[in-house]
C-alpha cells in the first residue's frame, strides 16, 4: 500500500507509539486489576441490553471492548422481534428492509448491482459502494464468494438461526482493518433456543408465476455452563421472466418512452455495399431496421436453491475458561435464462443461401442476427458452496480481564456454466458452399441443416471456477486499566492474523483437449495486524454534575500490514455527552480503508463482443480486455459522524435519534462503462478505435480470449478496474420509535429514513466534481414506518417503504421518475393451549399492488430500487416443541 504508507506516514508513527504505549499499559496493569473499580452502569444500547439477557458480556459490534457500546458511533440494531415482525424469509430479505442500505426497495433475490460479477445481496451503507461495508458473521470474517468482486454472502446465515443485526454506519477500520469505510453489518447468532424450533414461509406473486420457499427446523439446549445449537434451512424460488409483465419492454413508446430494441434479432440486417437493409423487407434507412424485444424470454431474478446449516456450541470447562465453536455450510445453486447470443458474420456469394436485396450487386454481405429462432436462449448456471469453521477460547486472568482466542478457516467455491455458441464454426460454416455444408444466417431452424446447427451450438461454454479460502488467528485482551471518577478506564489490545487466497480457473471452448485455458490465477496475500482501544468514562451516574450527567472518550487505532502492499495505520476518536437525562450527543472521527479486492487483482482476459449495438455508430464487434487488474492500490476515506438521542423523561418509552455522517472516499477502484470510452473523453485511454490487425494481436495476447474472436474487431475496449476518483458523501439517518401500552392493547410506532445530502464525484482526477444527489445513483429519502398494534395473542403490524423520486440521466423525454410508496400487511397470531409456542402469521408485501414507477429504460423499471412483482402473498408457520 505504497499510496497509503506516503499519505499517512505521519498516522502511522504515531500509531505505531500509541499501539506500544497501550499494549505496556495494559500488560502493566494485569496484576494490579483486581483493584479497579465496578463501573457504574450507563445508559446501554438496545444491542446490548438484548445481548445481556443471556447473563453474558459481549462485545457490541464496532468495539473490541466487552459491555460497552461503540463510543461516537451510531448502532442500529435489527433485533428478534423485528426480524419476527418484518418476518424475512431469509437474510438477504432482512438487508432489503433497512433504508440505511443501498438496496432498500430492490429484490432481494437479485445480485447487488455494482458493475462487478459478484453474487448474493451485499449490504451497501449509505450507498457508498458494496466494497466499503464490512460483513461479519458472529463478529468474525467469512471467505468470500463471487466470481469477479468477491465479497461474502449474508445469505448463508439461516434466518432462524438469527439474534439480531447490528450495523455500524460509521468508518470502523480502526477497529477492523480493510473494508470498514462505510461501516460494519454483523450478524449475531442466537444463544437461546431450547429445544426443537421449525419455521415455513409460501409465498407467491398475484400477477405472475414468482413463488418463493423457505423452511428451517432447529434445535437448540441450554444447560447451567453453556449452550448447543444447530440450525438448517432451505430457501427457494420459483423466477418469473419479463415476458409475464407487460410493463417490461426495451420499446417504451407505449407509455411515451423511447424505443430501446436491439437491431441483433431473428430477423437479420444485412449490410452490402456499407448500406444496411432489414431482411427480408430489405428496406434500407435506421427507421426500417428489424428491431426486436430478446429479453423477454430472461428470468427476472435467477431461479435459486439453498442449502444451509449452522451449528454453535459454547462450554464453560471451568471458573476461568469457556470454548466456544462454530461451523456453518452452505449451498446455492442458481440458473438463469439469459439474452440469446449475437453473429455478425461475412457471408460471401458461394453460400447457397446468399441473397441480396434488387438490383444490388456484391460478392459479400454482413449479416447481423441473433441465435432466436435457431436455438433456445441460454441458461446460464450457477453453484455456491461455503464452509467455515471457527474455534474461541475465551480465559478470565482475574480483575476482570478477559483473553479471547479465535481460530478460523472457511473456503468458498463459486463454479459458473455460461453456454455460448462458436462464433468461429459460425463464420467458418457461412462460407460453406453446399446446403448440406453451409449455414444460412438469413433464414431458421427449419430453413438450416440439422448437422450444420449442431456444429455451431456444440457445448461452446464460458467456465469460471472460483476458490476462495481465509485463515485467521486473532488473540486479544480487555479489562480496566485503572479508575477515574466516571468508572474503569477499559482498555483493549490484540494482533490479528489472516491469510487470504483466491484460486480462479477460467475456461472457454468446446470441453475437451482444445477447450480454451483463458487464466489460471493463483492470488495470496498475508495480513498482520495490530490493534488497540482505550475507553474512559469521565462522567457517569457516580459523579455526574450539571451539563455531565455523562461524558466518555474513546480512542482506538489498528495498523494493517499486507504483505506486498505495505502498511496503514487508522485512527478513530469517539465521544458521548449526555448533559441532561434526557438528551444523549455523539461524535466520531477516522480514517479507513479498502485492501484491493482479491477478485480484482488477478489477470486480465478478452470478452469477445460481437453485434454490439452502440449508440451513434451502429452494429459493431468489440474485444473487450476485462477481468482483474494487479496494479489496483487501496482505497481510502476520511470519516466523521456526529449525532444525538433524545428520551425525554416527559414522554415514556419515545425514543428519537439522528445522525450525521460525512465520509471523504479518494483512490476509488471504478470499472469503466461502454459509454465512458465511447462518449466521455477523459476516458480515451479505455478504447482504440478501428485497431489495426497487430493491435488486435496485441489485446488477443495482453487477454486471452474465453470465447472465438470475430474475424473483424472495430474497438478494443478495456473494461477492467482501475484506480481514479474520489466521492465525497454526506446525509442524515433518522430513527423515531415510541410504544405506548392501552387498554386496548400495546402500540408501537417507528420511522427508520435516511437523507442523503450530499453524493459529489469524480470519476477522473481533475475533471471536476459533479453532485449527483437526486440522481438514480443518490436519491435523497428512503424511509420505512411501522404502526403495530398487539392485543393479547394477536399482532397486527403495517409497513411504509417510501422511495424519493430521482432524475434517470439516460432519459430524456422523461428524465424524472416519481416517487414509490408501497405498503407490507402483516398478521400475526400467537397459537393458545395444545399449540402454545406455535405462530401463524400472514403478509401481503405491496399491499395495494402498485407498479414500480415508469423508468425510460430497456426494462421500463429502475431494478435497482423497485420490484416488478407487484403484491405478493405470504404465510409463516413457527412452531416449539
Amino acid at each position: 500500500m505504497a499510496k497509503i504508507d506516503t499519505q499517512m506516514a505521519g498516522h502511522a508513527r504515531s500509531g505505531r507509539v500509541l499501539l506500544a504505549s497501550t499494549a505496556l499499559a495494559a500488560l502493566l496493569a494485569l496484576p494490579q486489576a483486581a483493584q479497579a473499580q465496578t463501573p457504574t452502569p450507563s445508559t446501554e444500547t438496545a444491542a446490548v441490553a438484548e445481548a445481556a439477557q443471556d447473563g453474558s458480556e459481549i462485545i457490541v459490534t464496532g468495539t473490541s471492548i466487552r459491555g460497552v457500546a461503540p463510543t461516537g458511533s451510531a448502532l442500529i440494531g435489527v433485533t428478534r422481534d423485528t426480524i419476527q415482525a418484518n418476518a424475512p424469509a431469509n437474510a438477504s430479505e432482512l438487508l432489503s428492509q433497512v433504508p440505511q442500505l443501498g438496496n432498500f426497495g430492490a429484490n432481494h433475490e437479485q445480485a447487488t448491482v455494482g458493475r462487478f460479477r459478484t453474487g448474493g445481496f451485499l449490504p451497501n451503507i449509505h450507498n457508498i459502494g458494496i466494497f466499503a461495508t464490512l460483513t461479519l458473521f458472529n463478529g468474525h470474517r467469512m471467505a468470500a464468494v463471487g466470481g469477479e468482486a468477491v465479497l461474502p454472502d449474508p445469505g448463508i446465515v439461516p434466518i432462524l438461526a438469527v439474534q439480531r443485526v447490528e450495523i455500524v454506519a460509521d468508518g470502523s477500520s480502526a477497529v477492523y482493518g480493510s473494508d470498514a469505510v462505510a461501516g460494519v453489518a454483523n450478524f449475531i447468532y442466537r444463544r437461546d433456543m431450547e429445544g426443537f424450533e421449525a419455521q415455513g414461509t409460501y409465498g407467491f406473486s398475484e400477477n405472475s408465476s414468482y413463488e418463493k420457499r423457505n423452511l428451517a427446523l432447529g434445535w437448540g439446549k441450554r444447560w447451567s455452563s453453556g449452550n448447543f445449537m444447530i440450525v438448517g434451512e432451505y430457501s427457494g424460488n420459483t423466477p418469473p421472466t419479463n415476458g409475464e409483465y407487460d410493463f417490461i419492454r426495451a420499446d417504451q413508446r407505449f407509455r411515451g418512452g423511447a424505443d430501446r430494441r436491439g437491431t441483433s434479432c431473428s430477423l437479420p440486417n444485412v449490410t452490402a455495399n456499407g448500406v444496411v437493409y432489414a431482411y427480408p423487407s430489405f428496406l434500407t434507412g435506421n427507421a426500417n431496421r428489424n428491431r426486436c424485444e430478446n429479453q423477454l424470454e430472461n428470468t427476472i431474478i435467477p431461479e435459486s436453491r439453498r442449502y444451509s446449516v449452522l451449528a454453535t456450541i459454547r462450554e464453560q470447562i471451568s471458573d476461568t475458561v469457556t470454548l466456544w465453536a462454530e461451523g456453518n455450510y452452505s449451498n446455492l445453486r442458481t440458473s438463469s435464462i439469459a439474452n440469446p447470443r449475437n453473429f455478425n458474420l461475412i457471408v460471401p456469394n458461394t453460400n447457397p443461401y446468399f441473397v441480396l436485396p434488387p438490383g444490388v450487386t456484391a460478392s459479400q454481405v454482413a449479416v447481423v442476427r441473433n441465435t432466436q429462432g435457431l436455438f433456445d436462449n441460454p441458461r446460464n448456471l450457477q453453484r455456491s458452496e461455503v464452509m467455515g469453521i471457527t474455534l474461541g477460547a475465551d480465559i478470565d486472568v482475574g480483575g476482570d480481564w478477559q483473553i479471547n482466542l479465535l481460530t478460523h478457516y472457511s473456503k468458498t467455491n463459486d463454479y459458473n456454466d455460461q453456454p455460448e455458441v462458436d462464433l468461429q464454426v459460425a463464420q467458418a460454416l457461412a462460407r460453406g458452399t453446399t446446403r448440406a455444408t453451409a449455414f444460412n444466417p438469413f433464414g431458421q431452424a427449419a430453413d438450416n441443416n440439422a448437422d450444420v446447427l449442431a456444429q455451431i451450438n456444440n457445448g461452446f461454454t464460458q467456465i469460471n471456477d472460483t476458490s476462495q479460502y481465509l485463515r485467521q488467528l486473532q488473540v486479544k485482551a480487555d479489562g480496566p486499566l485503572f479508575a477515574v471518577p466516571g468508572g474503569d478506564v477499559r482498555v483493549a489490545v490484540g494482533t490479528d492474523f489472516r491469510d487470504e487466497q483466491a484460486n480462479q480457473l477460467q475456461l472457454g471452448g468446446v470441453p475437451g483437449p482444445n477447450q480454451l485455458l483463458v487464466r489460471d490465477d493463483n492470488i495470496s496475500r498475508f495480513v498482520a495486524a495490530v490493534f488497540t482501544e482505550v475507553n474512559i468514562p469521565l462522567f457517569s451516574g457516580a459523579n455526574a454534575i450539571p451539563l455531565f450527567q455523562r461524558l466518555d472518550l474513546a480512542v482506538s487505532g489498528r495498523y494493517d500490514h499486507y504483505q506486498g502492499l505495505g502498511g496503514t495505520f487508522n485512527p478513530k476518536f469517539g465521544i458521548v455527552w449526555q448533559p441532561i437525562e434526557d438528551l444523549t450527543l455523539r461524535g466520531s472521527w477516522g480514517t479507513s480503508f479498502v485492501a484491493p479486492n482479491l477478485g480484482l487483482i488477478t489477470s486480465i482476459f478478452g470478452v469477445p463482443q460481437p453485434g454490439q449495438n452502440v449508440a451513434g455508430i451502429g452494429t459493431v464487434n468489440i474485444y473487450n480486455q476485462g477481468g482483474g487488474n494487479p496494479a489496483l492500490t487501496p482505497e481510502d476515506a476520511t470519516t466523521y459522524s456526529f449525532g444525538a438521542e433524545l428520551r425525554p423523561t416527559f414522554i415514556p418509552n419515545l425514543r428519537f435519534g439522528v445522525t450525521y455522517y460525512n465520509v471523504k472516499y479518494s483512490n476509488l477502484v471504478y470499472k469503466p462503462t461502454q459509454a465512458d470510452a465511447f462518449f466521455n473523453p477523459a476516458f480515451a485511454y479505455a478504447l482504440t478505435r478501428n485497431p489495426t490487425p497487430a493491435q488486435v494481436a496485441q489485446a488477443i495476447a495482453e487477454a486471452p480470449p474465453q470465447s472465438p474472436v470475430p474475424d473483424v474487431i472495430d474497438f478494443i475496449f478495456r473494461s477492467y478496474a482501475v484506480n481514479l476518483g474520489s466521492r465525497s458523501i454526506d446525509g442524515l439517518d433518522f430513527d423515531l420509535n415510541y410504544t405506548l401500552d392501552t387498554g386496548i392493547g400495546n402500540f408501537l410506532f417507528n420511522i427508520n429514513a435516511n437523507r442523503q445530502l450530499g453524493y459529489r464525484q469524480e470519476i477522473v482526477p481533475g475533471s471536476g466534481f459533479q453532485d449527483l444527489v437526486g440522481r438514480q445513483e443518490a436519491i435523497k429519502w428512503r424511509a420505512r414506518g411501522q404502526l403495530s398494534w398487539t392485543l393479547e395473542d394477536f399482532t397486527a403490524s403495517l409497513f411504509m417503504n417510501y422511495i424519493d423520486s430521482y432524475t434517470n440521466p439516460g432519459s430524456v423525454a422523461f428524465p424524472e421518475v416519481d416517487s414509490w410508496e408501497t405498503f407490507d400487511l402483516t398478521l400475526q397470531y400467537n397459537m393458545p393451549q395444545v399449540l402454545k409456542g406455535s405462530q401463524i402469521q400472514f403478509r401481503a408485501s405491496n399491499l395495494f399492488d402498485r407498479s414500480p414507477p415508469f423508468y425510460d429504460g430497456t426494462l421500463g423499471y429502475f431494478s435497482n430500487l423497485a420490484s416488478p412483482f407487484g403484491r405478493t402473498l405470504e404465510v409463516t408457520l413457527r412452531t416449539r416443541f
